[in-house]
């Protein structure tokens, strides 16, 4: 856990949904890497496809490989209209999604987790369950 984590929006931008460290977000990152070896099964148990899968891990992706030795953090930003594009600040990190959208990756990341079990959670991603837990908390 990090200090500089906060689950509260911003008071100045009420698009933000929640902000957390580069450390929290490989967590996420991680269990979303999971999203291939779970069957469409439980993809589809959470009102989702693997398409869906697929833009979550895409967009984690991309972000993964923007953050670097200045990111103080991964901002999760909803969207106000169509098409709109995450604005790059050298020390923010920020993924834009629809509130749909932002429903979905938490229910499928939480069946990730429900889908492997802990100890298998923990071989996969390297984390314990409760660091996984704290951390998909802080998507609420």
């Amino acid at each position: 856990m990090n200090s500089s984590d906060s689950t509260n929006p911003s008071a100045n931008d009420s698009s933000v949904l929640v902000e957390m460290s580069p450390e929290r977000f490989g967590v996420v990152f991680q269990v979303a890497k999971e999203l291939p070896n779970v069957s469409d099964q439980v993809i589809e148990s959470q009102d989702c496809t693997r398409t869906d899968a697929s833009d979550l891990l895409r967009n984690l992706r991309r972000a993964r490989g923007e953050i670097g030795e200045t990111t103080v953090g991964v901002r999760f930003r909803l969207a106000s209209g169509s098409g709109e594009e995450p604005v790059f600040a050298s020390s923010m990190i920020e993924i834009v999604a629809a509130s749909e959208d932002m429903a979905k990756w938490r229910r499928m990341l939480e069946a990730v987790c429900v889908s492997l079990g802990p100890e298998e959670l923990f071989l996969r991603s390297g984390y314990r369950e409760e660091e996984v837990r704290e951390a998909l908390n802080s998507l609420s």
